[in-house]
C-alpha cells in the first residue's frame, strides 16, 4: 500500500471532509488547505514531512499513525535503505511462513496470503511481538497468524480465551450438551460459511453457538440439531458477536 493510499484510508474511515480534517490540523497548530490534503491522498504530491503526517494521522483519528509516517520516509527514503528494509521485511516473511510449517498446524493459501499481504511495519510489529528477554514465541505467533486468518487452533484452556458452558444440544452431535465451550475474539470479517460462533441472540443475556452461513447479504446462523431455532440476519451490526468457537471439552 502506498502512502497516498494509507491516507486516502485514513481519509474515508474517518468519514470527515477534508475540511473538517484541514480544522483539526489547525486546532493541532498545523495549518493545511483541504486542497493540499487532496493531492496528498491522490498522490499528486510525495509525501509530507514526518510532522505532517503524524498530524494527519491524529485529525483522522487512525490508530496507525506510525504506519502513515514510516510510508511516508520509506517512500522519500534513499535507494539504499528502501532495498535493506525491503529486504528485511522479505527475511521475516520468510521466518514466519517457516515457523507456520514447522508447527503441526496446516499451513494453507489463506495464511501464505495473509503473511504476504504484511508491509514492513505490519510484518515487524506482528513478530517483535512475540521477542523478548526470554527468546522468540515462535509457537504464539503462529497460533496468532492462524487466528488472524479466520481459522482455529488446539486451545490453550489456560489462556485468556473466553468460554461458556453449552446446556443444550442446539449443537450436537459436533459439540455435545454439557460442553465447555473456548472462544477466540476473531474478526467477524475473516470468519467462513460453516464456523461455530458464539453470539447474543436478541439481545438475550446468555450467548448459544450456531455455524455461520453467508446467503447473498444475509447472515443465517444454523443449529446442527434442526429442533432448536435458527437466526436470520440481514445486516452484520444486527449481530451481537462475541467469537469463533476453537475448540471445547466434554464435562463429565
Amino acid at each position: 500500500m502506498t502512502y497516498a493510499e494509507m491516507l486516502s484510508e485514513m481519509i474515508n474511515a474517518s468519514e470527515l471532509s477534508l475540511r473538517q480534517i484541514a480544522r483539526r490540523c489547525q486546532d493541532l497548530n498545523l495549518s493545511i488547505t483541504p486542497s493540499y490534503i487532496s493531492q496528498l491522498k491522490n498522490g499528486k504530491l510525495p509525501p509530507p514531512s514526518e510532522e505532517v503526517s503524524l498530524t494527519l494521522a491524529k485529525a483522522c483519528g487512525s490508530n496507525k499513525q506510525a504506519f502513515l509516517v514510516f510510508q511516508g520516509y520509506m517512500e522519500k527514503a534513499p535507494k539504499l535503505i528502501r532495498e535493506y528494509m525491503l529486504a528485511s521485511s522479505t527475511l521475516n516473511k520468510a521466518m514466519m511462513e517457516s515457523l507456520c510449517r514447522m508447527t503441526n498446524q496446516e499451513f494453507d493459501d489463506d495464511m501464505k496470503q495473509y503473511i504476504d499481504s504484511l508491509d514492513i511495519l505490519s510484518a515487524m510489529d506482528l513478530s517483535s511481538k512475540y521477542l523478548n528477554e526470554d527468546g522468540f514465541k515462535a509457537d504464539d505467533l503462529v497460533r496468532q497468524i492462524v487466528l488472524s486468518c479466520g481459522g482455529a487452533t488446539e486451545a490453550d484452556t489456560t489462556g485468556e480465551l473466553l468460554h461458556m458452558f453449552l446446556g443444550d444440544s442446539s449443537m450436537s452431535p459436533t459439540i455435545p450438551v454439557h460442553s465447555m465451550v473456548y472462544v477466540m475474539p476473531t474478526k467477524l470479517e475473516l470468519l467462513k460459511t460453516g464456523d461455530i460462533i458464539m453470539f447474543y441472540p436478541d439481545n438475550r443475556r446468555i450467548p448459544t453457538l450456531r455455524r455461520i452461513h453467508y446467503v447473498k447479504e444475509r447472515i443465517i446462523l444454523i443449529p446442527d440439531e434442526k429442533s432448536h431455532e435458527t437466526f436470520l440476519f440481514d445486516d452484520v451490526e444486527e449481530l451481537n458477536y462475541v467469537g469463533k468457537v476453537v475448540s471445547f471439552k466434554v464435562d463429565l
